[in-house]
């Protein structure tokens, strides 16, 4: 999959939005405002674990409110199940930033111009329309919460009455009627949730503040901020843009970190993920969990496989691991990776060969026209030095919210790697 390269007039133009993208796009969060009664019903949805079959599992034990909606724990995929053992195949996401997710569109069209691809949707493979059709996901997954069925789940929250008190209210008197709709409306109280309660997308990163002139960078996040720009470099806003991108409904975004496009990168497979359920490999867009864009559908979806959307780089630092697959458990490994990919293979595939994440015939997905990937090969020289990773991760650290724009700095005690304080 190409997408277009910017040239330097363009680049100065996303320099620019780098740079002011928050102000320009005037969002700027006023102080928390109380939530709908359906907000505050899928707030306390969001932190019961009455949801899960076991009775011990909430939204919040993968999604921590503590560390930005992501896990708090270091786990490539997260355990559930009705016995809390059962292990999941992809690296659970923040929630924070996804309502401004576009719709699903097999040729989204971007607003910098660039070429029309697979983009948008929710999850790892895009294939929930909205934050309430991607809530009820976790309900019935055999490794998440475990429910036999919608009507089992249904039918334990009509049997308390604070929950039959609180739908009948939102709702309407007929909500249990018919387990399909009441269904439905768990996903609806927690989409309300998530769009109303500011935490979800807060905007108070060291970023977000000196775009607003309120903050200063260091040196090193400075530099970092350009190397992160540099078309020629390492190219980063070209995917995780802060500038303007496509945006829900129809709209367009700016400061998401993300242009909601699907690429195949190549990450290393992670052997600790048991495959063999799936097929062998988790291929994104065509399969095993999306099952409309699979090859045996169509043969030319075999182009999709290896995608996987791009997301967001907003509380990056707090994260405990990287990519889909969560093979990479620091930030600066993930971020030399990009660099590093095909000059020294060893490193990070070992003995297996490059891109062992796909089958053979599928290898030939794998980016290679884009910037860092481009002209790498074993033994050249990378586009980014020891210092320039540093200084990237350093500038990755002022995404993460929750800045002190006061005391100018961050709570040290804050989850993460430590990459905020560099």
């Amino acid at each position: 999959m190409v997408f277009r390269r910017i040239g330097a007039p363009e680049a100065a133009a996303v320099a620019l939005l780098l740079v002011t993208g928050v102000a320009i796009d005037g969002r700027a969060r006023a102080a928390a405002v109380a939530l709908s009664p359906r907000a505050e019903l899928g707030k306390a949805l969001f932190r019961d674990p009455v949801l899960s079959a076991s009775g011990r599992m909430s939204c919040a034990s993968c999604h921590d409110p503590a560390n930005h909606y992501a896990p708090s724990n270091d786990f490539a995929v997260q355990r559930g199940g009705l016995d809390g053992h059962l292990s999941g195949v992809r690296a659970v996401p923040t929630l924070t930033y996804k309502d401004e997710v576009p719709d699903f569109d097999i040729a989204l069209e971007n607003p910098d111009g660039s070429q029309s691809a697979p983009g948008g949707g929710h999850d790892w493979d895009g294939r929930k329309p909205d934050i309430a059709a991607q809530s009820l996901v976790p309900l019935l997954q055999s490794f998440e919460m475990a429910n036999k069925d919608a009507a089992e789940l249904v039918d334990r929250v009509r049997g308390i009455p604070r929950y039959r008190d609180r739908f009948t209210a939102v709702f309407g008197a007929d909500i249990f009627g018919r387990t399909d709709r009441a269904f439905g409306a768990i996903g609806l109280a927690l989409q309300a949730y998530q769009h109303e309660d500011a935490s979800f997308h807060a905007y108070t990163s060291q970023y977000d503040y000196y775009t607003r002139g309120l903050a200063t960078l260091t040196p090193a996040q400075a530099r970092g901020m350009a190397l992160f720009n540099d078309p020629e470099r390492a190219n980063c806003a070209a995917c995780h843009t802060a500038g303007v991108g496509p945006g829900a409904g129809g709209s367009m975004s700016s400061g998401q970190f993300t242009d909601f496009f699907f690429r195949a990168l190549g990450v290393p497979r992670n052997d600790t993920i048991d495959y063999r359920p799936y097929g062998g490999y988790d291929m994104g867009l065509c399969g095993p969990l999306r099952t409309d864009l699979t090859p045996a559908r169509a043969a030319g979806n075999a182009q999709f496989c290896g995608l996987f959307i791009t997301p967001t780089l907003r509380n990056v630092a707090s994260r405990h691991v990287f990519f889909h697959n969560g093979r990479f458990t620091r930030l600066r490994d993930a971020v030399a990776f990009y660099f590093t990919r095909d000059i020294t293979p060893r490193r990070w595939y070992a003995k297996a060969p490059r891109y062992n994440d796909l089958p053979p015939a599928l290898r030939t997905n794998v980016d290679h026209a884009d910037m860092p990937f481009t002209n790498q090969k074993p033994g050249a020289r990378p586009v980014a030095n020891d210092r320039d990773i540093d200084d990237i991760v350093a500038f990755l650290g002022t995404l993460t919210d929750g800045y002190d724009v006061k005391r100018q700095r961050y709570d040290t005690s804050t989850p993460g790697d430590g990459a905020r304080d560099r």
